[in-house]
Parts: C-alpha cells; sequence; structure tokens
C-alpha cells in the first residue's frame, strides 16, 4: 500500500492521503501511466470519505535491523521467537529484517511486538536504528545497508 498511487484528482482527502502524494511523484517523475482507484470500490464504500484505499500521508518511524540476541530470554524461548518470526515473516525476508535490508513499518513492529509478548512477556524486540519517512523507503542491501545502520 505505501508503494501504490492514485491520482484522482475529485477526491476530497486526497491532501491527507499517502497514494496521492505517491501518484504526484510518478509525475514529477515523469512516469507514462498513474493509476486510480477504482470508482465502483469508493462508491460502495460510500464516498472518498470512506475510501478504502486511503492511507494517511504522516510521518512514521521505520525500524531496521532487528537485534538477534536477548539475554532476557531462555533458549527455548528465543526459538518460539524465531519459529514465529519465521512464520509470519518468511525466512528469506527475516534474514533482510536482521541485517537492516528492509524498514519495518510501525504496523510491522507491532507484529514483532506482540510475539515477543505472547512468548516472552516482559522482553521487547530492539532495533539497531529507526529513520522517518512518510512512505516505506525500498528495499537496500550490502554495502548500503551497512552505511544506514552505522551511519
Amino acid at each position: 500500500m505505501e508503494h501504490a498511487s492514485c491520482y484522482t484528482p475529485r477526491c476530497t482527502r486526497r491532501e491527507q492521503c499517502t497514494l496521492w502524494h505517491n501518484a504526484l511523484a510518478e509525475v514529477e517523475h515523469g512516469n507514462s501511466l498513474l493509476t486510480i482507484t477504482n470508482p465502483q470500490l469508493i462508491d460502495k464504500a460510500g464516498g472518498y470519505d470512506h475510501c478504502p484505499n486511503y492511507y494517511e500521508y504522516k510521518l512514521r518511524r521505520y525500524a531496521r535491523g532487528l537485534v538477534w540476541s536477548y539475554d532476557d530470554l531462555t533458549l527455548a524461548q528465543w526459538r518460539q521467537v524465531q519459529a514465529q518470526l519465521n512464520r509470519q515473516f518468511g525466512y528469506s525476508e527475516m534474514k533482510r529484517i536482521r541485517h537492516g535490508y528492509v524498514a519495518l513499518s510501525p504496523e510491522e513492529q507491532g507484529v514483532i511486538a506482540e510475539i515477543f509478548t505472547r512468548i516472552a512477556p516482559g522482553s521487547t524486540p530492539q532495533y539497531i536504528t529507526y529513520e522517518e519517512h512518510y512512505a516505506k523507503p525500498p528495499r537496500v542491501e550490502g554495502r548500503a545497508a551497512h552505511k544506514l545502520l552505522k551511519g
């Protein structure tokens, strides 16, 4: 949702919608194709004020680099946490999350925190660094990720 766009000039909430701002960026970059939200979906939802694709345009705090060792967890708890995280995000994506290649949205951070709370009450996930963006930043790998985490 954070990388989608919607160029619907009649929308009453477009100035507060991330999809509108993404569409404006696409216009600035000279993209030849723009997207809009299907008007039938908007009508079914009850109008532009209830758009099903609305995603509030606000500064969000994204986390990078999930810390992978915790002194306050037992080995059994840590194995359970790892298993749940791998089930939720997949093994490959968890490697990217751990190494800081993928920025975690506040919603994704909430999912991880809930897993920790359920399995190891009192323990919270820790991240190497945080950054603020209006939309989820793209995935980075290798040296670029190391620079972000050390920066």
